[in-house]
């Protein structure tokens, strides 16, 4: 009993140290190939060239084992890729090999993407002038860099609306050019936006100088084109019509010219939010109040008579009357005849000018 018990003992230590053994050798082999297989890993990638001067940077792109720039319009902010990406609508990258696309001005846009130029933005455009001072405005603003100095406002783009401190408004036309303004007594300067560089609604009201369609094809003067007898002003800018659910412009076609739509972006701003606190140019389709009520036609006097008919043959929230904010008549049978609507207000860095 007494040999057994020490056979056991002795046998019980030989297993212990042969699993020591055994896992000592076990954990040097799994070291030695992991260290191989890093050495294994760090080779391929010298080899590869990953530590080399040959890695395609931002700004280009792998074509037959290459690296070549992107070319204008385009952009690449990753290295090692095998394609540019093009510049979106409202960019455009000018120089070749760019890393990123530039943004055109506040409130300028481009027809279409891959834009290679400045010269591509399209937008509201004011140059004010006093002595050698010289300020160029995009938006809204003022000319409080100017004290009271008299000098020259010339609108390059765009219609552009000048108010003084009394409330009087003045519009300033694309290529007029005012002399004599003291500025003293412009409280703010505005670009006409809506229906100049965008659309609302079917476009019917648009008056933009928009001439691609959506081919990239120049449009044709409304003059060559035959079966619109009744319809020739002597341009090609996009227009809309009834019918229509954008502008539109003809391009030449195989026999006749055919009519296609224009690249003219959709307006944001008093359409799915209100520019103003009062909203009194929003155009958007709010039809309902704040407590729940439709809205009542404004082109007809029932349920309640009144005397705003001109806002036109829909019931959608308008303010034509200078109320705090846009309202409507309601259908309620007795009260409430009118109520305000909710329309948020417009946040330049939520809600963009444009809708591609």
């Amino acid at each position: 009993k007494q040999w057994y018990q020490r056979r056991v003992a002795i046998t019980a230590g030989e297993f212990s140290a042969q699993l020591l053994y055994f896992s000592r050798l076990l954990l040097n082999l799994v070291s030695a190939k992991m260290v191989f297989f890093l050495i294994v890993v760090l080779l391929s990638s010298f080899l590869l060239g990953s530590f080399a001067d040959e890695v395609c940077p931002s700004g280009t792109y792998i074509f037959n084992g290459e690296c070549h720039m992107c070319p204008l319009g385009s952009y690449q902010m990753r290295p090692d890729q095998y394609a540019c990406l093009r510049c979106p609508r409202g960019s455009y990258a000018d120089v070749r090999g760019s890393k990123e696309c530039k943004s055109c001005p506040t409130n300028h846009l481009t027809y279409f993407d891959s834009s290679k130029s400045y010269d591509d933005c399209v937008g509201p455009k004011l140059v004010a002038s006093v002595d050698k001072t010289t300020s160029t405005h995009f938006a809204e603003g003022d000319f409080a860099m100017f004290g009271n100095g008299t000098g020259t406002v010339q609108a390059l783009s765009g219609t552009w609306v000048l108010t003084d401190t009394s409330g009087e408004q003045r519009q300033v036309v694309e290529g007029e050019l005012v002399s004599d303004v003291d500025f003293s007594t412009i409280s703010t300067v505005q670009p006409i936006i809506n229906n100049e560089f965008c659309y609302i609604g079917d476009g019917e009201d648009y008056v933009g100088k928009a001439n691609f369609s959506e081919y990239l094809i120049e449009c044709l003067n409304w003059n060559d084109v035959p079966s619109l007898p009744d319809y020739n002003p002597n341009h090609n800018y996009c227009r809309s019509s009834v019918g229509s659910t954008k502008p539109f412009c003809y391009i030449s076609g195989d026999m006749d010219p055919r009519v296609v739509p224009c690249t003219v972006p959709k307006c944001v701003w008093d359409v799915k939010c209100k520019s103003t606190e009062n909203g009194e140019s929003y155009r958007g389709p709010t039809s309902e109040t704040s407590s729940g009520w439709e809205c009542q036609n404004w082109s007809s006097d029932y349920p309640h008579p009144h005397s705003n008919h001109q806002v036109g043959d829909h019931n959608n929230c308008r303010n034509p009357d200078n109320e705090k904010d846009v309202w409507c008549y309601t259908w309620s049978l007795f009260f409430p005849i009118w109520d305000f609507c909710s329309v948020k207000q417009c946040v330049a860095s939520d809600d963009p000018r444009y809708e591609y």
